[in-house]
C-alpha cells in the first residue's frame, strides 16, 4: 500500500499590519507563492490592514485584521488564541516588534507545536527595554526557530537579542526579475516634471530618520553643482517628510528635487532612474527596494550597513560608501552620472546578480524548505 498523502502544512503569519514597507512586501510576495499542495497560508494583522493587505485576498490567501492597539494587547492575545485553536496551524510565524511577543504567547497558550520569529532588521531604532528582554528569554523556550534575511544579522540576533545561534537560519529575500524592465523608460519621470534630458538619481525608502535622507540631500547639493542635468527623485512617505521637504528648501534644491510620496508604480519609476541610492545609517538589513533596483538593471550607490554589502559587489554592481558621508556619496554619484557605459555595465551586472542569487523563485524555495524542516523536526 502507498503511504497516505501528507496534508499541507498550515502556516499562520502574525504581523503588526501590512503598510508599505520592505518587510511587509516580503509577506505579500512570499505567502501567495507558496506551493499550495504543501502549504496552507493565512495572515493576521494585529492592528489595521494597511495598503498591501488587499494583495493577499487577491491572491487567495485568507487574511484578517484585529484592529487592536498596543493598549489592547490582552484582547489581541485572546483573539489570537481563539483563532489558533480554531484553525490549528502547524506553525505560527511572527514578524514585527509586538507581533513577535503576542503571537508567540498566543501560540504557546493555544498549543501550536512550532513558532518562528522572522527578523528583518539588524538593530533597533530604540533599545529594547529590560522587560522585553526578559519576555524574549522566556519565549525562547517555546520558539522553534529564528529566520533572518542576511548573514549580517547573526551577531545582532545572538549578542543583542540573546537568541541561540543553533536556532537561526538565514533566508535571503528575493524578487522576480521578469517584473522589472531593464530598459530605460522615462514615462513615469515625465509625469513628475522631469525631462528626458535629465539624469535621475532616485531613492525609494520610507521617510524615517534611520533612512537618512538628509545625507542623500547633502550629497545631492554637491552633485547638482557638478552635474547641471542631475535631478533627484525621492519616492516614499513617512513621519520625516516635513523635515525632508524643509531641508530641500534650505539647500536650494527646490528646482532639482521631486518628493513623489508613496507610489504604486515602483517598477516604472525605477526604469526612469539612472542611479539608485540607499543612504541608511542603521537598521537596514536586506532591503527589498535595493533588490528591485538591481532587478531593473540600475546601478546603486549605498551605505555599507547591515546586509547591503552582501547584495552589492563594490565596483561591479554599484558602489558602497560609509554612512553619513555626503562627500563620498556625491563623488560616487558624480562618477556614475558622468560615465554612461559604466552605468550600463554595472546595471547589467546587478540584474544578473539578482537572477543568479536573489530571485523570488530561489527565495521561495529556501523558505519552503526551512519551514518544512522546522515542522518535521
Amino acid at each position: 500500500m502507498s503511504a497516505p498523502a501528507r496534508q499541507p502544512i498550515r502556516v499562520l503569519y502574525v504581523v503588526p499590519d501590512l503598510r508599505v514597507g520592505g518587510a511587509e512586501r516580503h509577506v505579500t510576495t512570499l505567502l501567495p507563492n507558496l506551493d499550495r499542495t504543501r502549504f496552507e497560508p493565512s495572515v493576521i494583522c494585529l492592528g489595521e490592514e494597511g495598503e498591501l493587505f488587499a494583495q493577499l485576498g487577491a491572491a487567495g490567501v485568507p487574511a484578517r485584521a484585529l484592529h487592536r492597539t498596543k493598549r489592547r494587547a490582552v484582547a489581541a492575545v485572546r483573539e489570537l488564541i481563539r483563532v489558533m485553536r480554531l484553525e490549528r496551524p502547524d506553525v505560527v510565524i511572527t514578524r514585527g516588534y509586538n507581533a513577535e511577543a503576542l503571537g508567540r504567547i498566543a501560540a504557546w497558550c493555544a498549543g501550536v507545536p512550532n513558532t518562528i520569529v522572522w527578523v528583518h532588521n539588524c538593530g533597533d531604532v530604540e533599545p529594547r527595554g529590560r522587560v522585553r528582554a526578559i519576555v524574549d528569554r522566556i519565549l525562547d523556550r517555546y520558539t522553534t526557530a529564528y529566520f533572518g534575511v542576511a548573514r549580517a544579522q547573526i551577531r545582532y540576533l545572538t549578542d543583542d537579542l540573546g537568541y541561540p545561534e543553533s536556532k537561526i537560519e538565514v533566508i535571503y529575500n528575493g524578487v522576480d526579475p521578469s517584473a522589472f524592465d531593464a530598459a530605460d523608460n522615462r514615462t513615469a519621470a515625465r509625469e513628475l516634471g522631469i525631462s528626458d534630458a535629465d539624469l535621475v538619481v532616485g531613492i525609494v525608502a520610507a521617510l524615517r530618520p534611520e533612512k537618512d535622507h538628509a545625507t542623500f540631500l547633502r550629497a545631492a547639493r554637491r552633485v547638482a553643482d557638478r552635474v547641471p542635468s542631475a535631478r533627484f527623485l525621492i519616492v516614499g512617505d513617512g513621519p520625516a517628510r516635513g523635515e525632508i521637504e524643509a531641508l530641500v528648501g534650505e539647500l536650494g534644491l527646490a528646482d532639482r528635487v521631486v518628493v513623489a510620496g508613496s507610489r504604486p508604480d515602483i517598477a516604472a519609476l525605477l526604469s526612469a532612474m539612472d542611479v539608485v541610492v540607499l543612504s541608511s545609517y542603521s537598521v537596514e538589513c536586506f532591503p527589498m527596494a535595493l533588490l528591485e533596483a538591481m532587478a531593473a538593471a540600475r546601478p546603486a550607490v549605498c551605505t555599507a550597513v547591515g546586509g547591503v554589502p552582501e547584495m552589492i559587489l563594490d565596483g561591479e554592481t554599484g558602489y558602497l560608501v560609509p554612512p553619513r558621508d555626503p562627500k563620498q556619496l556625491a563623488d560616487r554619484l558624480t562618477a556614475l552620472l558622468s560615465d554612461p557605459p559604466l552605468r550600463r555595465r554595472m546595471g547589467a551586472a546587478a540584474r544578473t546578480r539578482v537572477e543568479t542569487h536573489f530571485s523570488l523563485k530561489t527565495s521561495i524555495a529556501a523558505a519552503e524548505r526551512a519551514v518544512e524542516e522546522v515542522v518535521i523536526r
